[in-house]
This record gives C-alpha cells, structure tokens and sequence, in this order.
C-alpha cells in the first residue's frame, strides 16, 4: 500500500514538473512574441509627431474645413496620443513575464524538493495557468495596438510633415 501511494505520489511530481516546463516554454514564446514587437524610438517617434502637430496648429489658417484633412489630423492626433501608454504596456508585459518567470521557477523548486503542501500544487498550477492566458491577452493586445498605430504613423506621418513644412514656407 505505501509503495503504490508512494508511485502515486512520484508519477504526481512528473506529471507537475511536465506541466511547468509547458508553462515555461509558454512564457518563453510569451517574451519572444514581446521582445520582437517592440517599439525602439517610441520617444523618437512622440517627438517627431509632436512637432508635426505643433507646426500644423502654428501655422494652418483656414477659411473653409477640409474634411479629409481633419480626419487625417484626428487620426494622428489619436495616434500620437496612444504612443505613451504603448510604451507603459509594453514594459507592463515584460514585468508580468518577470514576475511570472520568478514564480514558476519558485513553484518548481517546491515541487521538486516536495516543499509546502503537495496537496495544492495542482491549485496552484491552474492559477499559474490562469495567470498566463491573461499575460497572452495582454501581449496580444500590446500587438494589436503597435501594429494599429505603427500603421497609421507610416500612413500619414510623411505626408503631413511635408504639409506642416509647406505652411512654413507659405508663412515666409
């Protein structure tokens, strides 16, 4: 009897420790995912598309409204506004990667010297699980949003500089 409970309880520890090396793998791909999708010269980019919407509020005087131009300014106005909290989720992701790495490697050290209370070890494992499907969500949007604004940033920042530029000249 003590000898299958014993296998019960080892077979258990395998079945754990295989679980957390998924979670580690998943992780792994997480900050991969992440760190591919960043954002370099996000201030770079703030400073370059405050100083086009600057010249434009400076120096555009108009007798009759525009309506394609007010949508394009609108939509790089919201695009300039959304760099900030891009770059705050992206360091939240990395922080939840982090923190995340720190406790898995906790758990499975726990697991492996059969510390704490080996009857919660599959709670514990399906709150970690839990834990990563909201870190996935949370990268997954951090993409979304980079891409949406990425886009937007390329599809109009050329042409409205060169249009800030011409009021410029006009002004002279």
């Amino acid at each position: 009897m003590m000898y299958n409970q014993q296998t019960d309880l080892a077979e258990q520890k395998v079945k754990y420790l295989n679980q957390l090396e998924r979670f580690e793998d998943t992780i792994n791909r997480l900050e991969s995912k992440l760190l591919s999708n960043k954002i370099d010269t996000i201030s770079a980019l703030q400073l370059a598309t405050n100083t086009v919407e600057l010249r434009i509020k400076n120096n555009l005087v108009l007798d009759t409204i525009n309506m394609s131009l007010a949508k394009k300014l609108n939509d790089y106005k919201v695009m300039r506004r959304s760099l900030g909290p891009l770059g705050a989720q992206f360091h939240s992701g990395k922080e939840a990667i982090r923190e995340e790495r720190e406790t898995l490697k906790k758990l499975r050290n726990d697991i492996e010297n059969s510390a704490g209370e080996p009857i919660k070890y599959k709670d514990y494992l399906d709150f970690e699980k839990g834990k990563l499907e909201k870190i996935s969500i949370l990268i997954a949007d951090y993409i979304t949003q980079k891409t949406k604004t990425m886009n937007t940033f390329n599809s109009l920042h050329a042409e409205l500089n060169k249009f800030s530029l011409s009021l410029l000249s006009k002004k002279e």
